[in-house]
This record gives structure tokens, C-alpha cells and sequence, in this order.
């Protein structure tokens, strides 16, 4: 099934009135072009970071392709790197404010065998997915026929479906996700 034929969770509560504690992967997608994507008050910390989280990707994806450009001088690649490291900077922030927000979700659990990332990493690798599907397919979502273009879309089908599986584990208890956050350094905070 097309990720965008699947049913999306789009209300804080299920059928019988308890809260969801996570977005959906189709509430984070919708997050990552749209501003006003998160009309759920308990979400809007993952969903903004989640949207801000997209942009950066796409911001560092032109700054990427100034770096490998064999033309551009020196001062320009030199910039380019710089502006590297801020984005990634700030993306180690808004995986860590979602990281937090989890924490304060969930509370204090044991509950399940661990899980290898944190579900802002999660948030953080499907906005990059997201980006380098579109990017591949110019945004045409029809021009995934073959190639490039098609492994991403695949792949980020696939994490997608990945996020929700997880997201759901936790919410019930079979899997924990870890407390930790980044410990690499991009320079001084402002």
C-alpha cells in the first residue's frame, strides 16, 4: 500500500477518547511543507521541530552541493562547510527538543527491549529522506519510475512505516527508546 493511501492519525485521541501520545509519520510528513500542519496542541513541539528539522536538510543539501561543486572557489566551498556545521548544529537541537518532549511523553519506563535510537533520530532521518525524495524527483511524486528516484521514495515508504511501528511499541509498552542525547560539538552555542 502507497504510503499516502495509508490512514493517517490525525486527532490527539483514538475512537473511544485516549489520548495518542506520538504524531503519526503521515502528521510529521505533513509537518515538514506546511506551517500549519499541527493543529493538535500536545504535538506542536515535535511537529514544529520536525518541520524546522526538513528545512534545515534542505538548506544543508544546497550548501552540500556548493562544497562538491570541482568550480567554486575556495571561499565559497570555505562558507558553504561553515554554513554545514550551523545546520547541523541547530538539527542536533530540534533532535534534541524532540528527544525531550518524548521524555516528558512517556515518563520513566523499563518496559520493552531497547530500541537503537532515539525517536527524534527517527523524526531527523525521515526528514532527511523526505528531502532527498524530493530533491530526486523534483517533487513529482509520479517521477519515481526508476534509478535514484525510486530507492528514495522507496526507502522513505519505508521508514515512514518504520516510525509508526515504533512510535506504537512505545506508546504500548513492547519497546523503550533511549535517553540520550548528542555529545558532538559544533562549535560555541550563540
Amino acid at each position: 500500500m502507497p504510503l499516502d493511501a495509508a490512514v493517517a492519525l490525525t486527532d490527539e485521541r483514538d475512537q473511544h477518547g485516549r489520548q495518542h501520545i506520538f504524531p503519526a509519520a503521515m502528521l510529521i510528513i505533513g509537518s515538514f511543507d506546511s506551517s500549519a500542519a499541527c493543529l493538535a496542541p500536545a504535538w506542536r513541539v515535535p511537529l514544529r521541530a520536525a518541520r524546522k528539522l526538513a528545512g534545515h536538510h534542505d538548506e544543508q543539501w544546497s550548501a552540500e552541493m556548493i562544497s562538491r561543486d570541482p568550480t567554486a572557489d575556495d571561499h565559497a566551498v570555505a562558507a558553504a562547510k561553515r554554513r554545514i556545521d550551523l545546520l547541523n548544529r541547530i538539527r542536533v537541537d530540534l533532535v534534541a527538543e524532540i528527544d525531550t518532549w518524548v521524555d516528558g511523553a512517556i515518563g520513566d519506563t523499563e518496559a520493552g527491549p531497547l530500541h537503537t535510537e532515539t525517536i527524534g533520530s527517527v523524526v531527523d532521518r525521515l526528514a532527511i529522506a523526505w528531502v532527498r525524495r524530493h530533491r530526486l524527483t523534483g517533487g513529482d511524486r509520479q517521477r519515481c519510475n526508476g534509478g535514484q528516484a525510486a530507492l528514495a521514495s522507496r526507502q522513505f515508504r519505508e521508514l515512514a512505516r518504520a516510525y509508526d511501528d515504533l512510535v506504537l511499541d512505545v506508546a504500548q509498552g513492547r519497546r523503550r527508546v533511549p535517553r540520550w542525547r548528542a555529545l558532538k560539538s559544533y562549535g560555541d552555542r550563540p
